[in-house]
């Protein structure tokens, strides 16, 4: 019994945190993160809302194309409603999963805490951030920083950079679908489909 608890082998988690450096504390970083998100869920918030709006109007124009029996205007403007949506289901997506780390960030306790909690999404906001990049660039660079100081809050803790590559696809993708699913939801009570005889070229999806 006495070898066991001697025996370099059995350390187990201490091993794993041999590699922690003596730098600020967690606490105040996690806050940092916190605040830095609270403005990006904002920003995003935003321009939702901005969309709704203009899906409303578009929306709108199609119905009075198809009362004028004007088929080519009413496609023309439900391409680019595919569009907005498609551009609007990533946004919410996007929300959505940064209300996920919101509430996940505002229970850590620990460094510990922090890897089981933020890995997954840090890994899904790392896979956001190019449909980000093309939809709203002002809000992802506000992103970028955010994501540098949740990778910061767990990697400044240990010798060497986070290691994006230890996170599970299926993680990911799971945090993503779910995310998706209640986007399409919701953007599907909000609005209804295009209305029947016009068609689009477009369809919507997460891409």
């Amino acid at each position: 019994m006495q070898q066991n608890w001697n025996n370099p082998q059995s350390k187990g988690l201490t091993e794993h945190f041999q590699g922690l450096k003596k730098e600020a504390p967690l606490k105040p970083r996690i806050q940092h993160s916190l605040t830095q998100l609270t403005k990006t869920i904002s920003s995003l918030d935003y321009k939702v809302k901005s969309l709704d709006e203009k899906d409303a109007k578009l929306f709108n124009r199609i119905v009075s194309a198809k009362k004028n029996h004007d088929s080519t205007t009413g496609k023309i403007i439900a391409n680019e409603l595919v569009e907005l949506r498609k551009n609007k289901k990533i946004l919410t997506t996007l929300k959505l999963s940064l209300e996920q780390v919101n509430l996940r960030l505002s229970t850590v306790q620990d460094l510990g805490d922090a890897m089981v909690s933020l890995r997954p999404i840090l890994a899904t906001m790392n896979a956001l951030k190019p449909a980000l990049g093309r939809i709203m660039p002002e809000v992802s660079r506000e992103f970028e920083s955010l994501f540098g100081i949740l990778n910061e809050s767990i990697s400044g803790s240990f010798e060497g950079s986070f290691d994006m590559d230890g996170v599970s696809n299926e993680e990911t993708e799971n945090i993503l679908k779910e995310a998706a699913a209640v986007a399409g939801n919701r953007i599907g009570d909000k609005f209804p489909s295009t209305p029947s005889g016009i068609s689009s070229s477009n369809s919507v999806g997460l891409q």
